[in-house]
């Protein structure tokens, strides 16, 4: 049986997670808080960051018991993988320019998919 939430071992990191969810599914959000920077400062820089700190994306089925509870879960992550390495792979020279791309959008529907698998409600 899979564990549950309160369960894992590293619940705040799906805490922050869930947070980078959230984020990733909105685009509203992103162009006020990542399109509003400074040139040279990369508010996705921040969310890519913790994604290779936590390996939830590289690794998600290591993940479960400790941030990512089924298979389910493990499919999310390995969905919005491989629509944020597309859509970082795009030549650009700012996150707007990224935000701004067609498959920028399957970045934010599979971030809302993860949103779903892990049972949170989407914005």
């Amino acid at each position: 049986m899979p564990p549950k939430t309160a369960e894992l071992q590293t619940p705040w990191i799906r805490a922050q997670l869930i947070d980078w969810l959230v984020r990733l599914s909105d685009k509203g959000w992103q162009e006020e808080n990542w399109m509003s920077r400074d040139s040279g400062i990369s508010g996705l820089d921040e969310a890519l960051d913790f994604f290779d700190d936590s390996g939830v994306l590289a690794e998600p089925r290591g993940r479960l018991g400790f941030v990512l509870v089924d298979e389910e879960e493990v499919a999310a992550m390995q969905a919005l993988n491989s629509v944020l390495d597309r859509a970082i792979s795009v030549p650009s020279s700012s996150d707007a320019e990224i935000i701004q791309t067609r498959v920028w959008d399957d970045v934010i529907d599979a971030a809302r998919g993860a949103l779903v698998a892990m049972g949170e409600e989407t914005r």
